[in-house]
């Protein structure tokens, strides 16, 4: 199998069953984007197995807790996940699968009322139980490029912190003036932590019997 996670070009589709279980991972992998960010909890939990786990920025454990830890934290500030576009290795009942995410942002930092965006990627470990649904049963986040700009004139805020990778160094800045906690090496374009979790995502892969 290829080092890289999903081939560039696929080449021609695959069987019917095959792109049937495709579009049914894409499906959950939209709907995790739009109950997030609307709020809708239950819809959000029913995008994941229930052992699942996930690492973004600000949290690293298991999905029940990160839904929880949602729940009571309501932000003030605006924020959408747009989901571009995914591609998906299949074996079996698992799939790795690779999605671009905009993650869009507006609101107060520091006085100052600002809009970014943050270009990620999320990498998927998903499967089908049973003969179930296709759910994610983990997913890690990989930063690519951010930016924040003042939305209106006004004071700006400190500039953010340098030591931190250009991937994320503005949605960190944002995280931590909120109060969370954010690490400084999660794992970027071509980092070593993008390596590792490709590499872990394949061999959980070719488990499968």
């Amino acid at each position: 199998m290829s080092e890289t996670l999903i081939p560039a070009h696929p080449g021609l589709p695959g069987t019917a069953a095959e792109e049937a279980d495709r579009a049914a991972i894409r499906r959950v992998i939209e709907a995790w984007g739009f109950a997030r960010d609307a709020g809708d909890w239950d819809a959000l939990a029913a995008t994941f197995q229930p052992d699942g786990r996930i690492a973004v920025s600000w949290f690293d454990g298991p999905f029940a807790a990160f839904v929880e830890t949602c729940r009571a934290r309501r932000s003030v500030s605006y924020s959408k996940h747009v989901m571009c576009g995914s591609r998906v290795l299949l074996r079996g009942d698992r799939a790795l699968a690779e999605t671009d995410v905009l993650l869009c942002m507006r609101g107060p930092v520091e006085g100052a009322e600002m809009i970014g965006q943050t270009n990620m990627r999320f990498l998927d470990r998903v499967e089908r139980r049973g003969g179930g649904a296709w759910r994610v049963l983990r997913r890690d986040a990989i930063y690519d490029h951010d930016w924040m700009v003042p939305a209106t004139p006004g004071a700006v805020p400190s500039l953010p912190d340098a030591g931190d990778a250009p991937g994320h160094r503005f949605l960190a800045w944002r995280l931590r003036r909120a109060g969370r906690t954010v690490p400084a090496d999660l794992p970027g374009q071509g980092s070593e932590g993008e390596a590792a979790l490709r590499a872990g995502g394949l061999a959980w892969l070719e488990a499968v019997r």
